[in-house]
C-alpha cells in the first residue's frame, strides 16, 4: 500500500480551498499561480513539484469530484440501486448539500461551467462502463442512457440549486426519478434484471 504524504495532502487542501474561495470572486482566467499559492499560504514552487498549470490543478478538482459522484452511483450493483427509485438521488443530493456552496456555484456559473461538463463527461464514462457491465445492453446504449442520466440529474440539479424553480426537495425528487426512471425503462428492465 503507498503511503501518502500527510505534507501533500495539507498542501493540496489548502489549494482546493484557496481556489474555491478565489472563483468565488474572480474568473477563471484570472485565478493565477500566483494568486493561488499566496490565498493557499503556499510556496509557488510546491505547487509546480505537484502541477503544471492551473487547468493541470483544477483538472484534479473534476477527478476528485467525478470520482466521489461514480463512487455513490456504483457503491452497490445498479441492478439493485436503479431498482429502488431514490437512492441515487438521496446519495448525490447528499453529496452536494456537504459542498452546497461551491458545487452550485461551479454548476451554475458560466466562467467555470467547462469544469462542471468535465465532471459530467466522466461520470458517464464511467457510469456507462456500469451499466454495460450490469445489464443486457450494447456498450452505445449503456454510454447513451449514462449520458442521458448524469446530464438530466446536473441539469435539474442546477435548475433547484439556481432556484429556477420553486420545489421542495421531496417534489424536485420526485420530478428527477419520474424523469430517469421513463428515460431508462425503454433501454433495460431493471426489475428482469433483478430477478437473474
Amino acid at each position: 500500500m503507498k503511503k501518502v504524504d500527510l505534507r501533500v495532502q495539507k498542501t493540496n487542501q489548502a489549494l482546493k480551498l484557496a481556489f474555491r474561495e478565489l472563483a468565488r470572486t474572480n474568473s477563471y482566467r484570472n485565478i493565477t499561480v500566483k494568486a493561488l499559492t499566496e490565498a493557499a499560504h503556499i510556496n509557488r514552487k510546491t505547487f509546480y513539484l505537484h502541477y503544471d498549470s492551473i487547468e493541470d490543478f483544477s483538472n484534479t478538482i473534476v477527478d476528485e469530484i467525478a470520482e466521489q459522484l461514480l463512487s455513490i452511483i456504483t457503491d452497490k450493483p445498479l441492478s439493485e440501486s436503479l431498482s429502488e427509485p431514490g437512492y441515487v438521488f438521496d446519495k448525490i443530493f447528499d453529496f452536494f448539500q456537504q459542498s452546497r456552496d461551491f458545487y452550485t456555484f461551479m454548476m451554475t456559473s458560466i466562467d467555470y461551467s467547462f469544469l462542471s461538463r468535465k465532471v459530467e463527461a466522466k461520470v458517464a464514462q464511467g457510469f456507462a462502463s456500469a451499466l454495460y457491465a450490469d445489464f443486457d445492453i450494447s456498450k452505445m446504449d449503456a454510454f447513451i442512457c449514462a449520458s442521458f442520466l448524469i446530464r438530466n440529474t446536473l441539469m435539474l440539479f442546477r435548475i433547484y440549486n439556481g432556484d429556477q424553480v420553486n420545489l421542495d426537495k421531496g417534489e424536485f425528487r420526485d420530478r428527477l426519478i419520474r424523469l430517469n426512471s421513463s428515460g431508462l425503462s425503454s433501454f433495460i428492465d431493471v426489475k428482469r434484471n433483478l430477478r437473474k
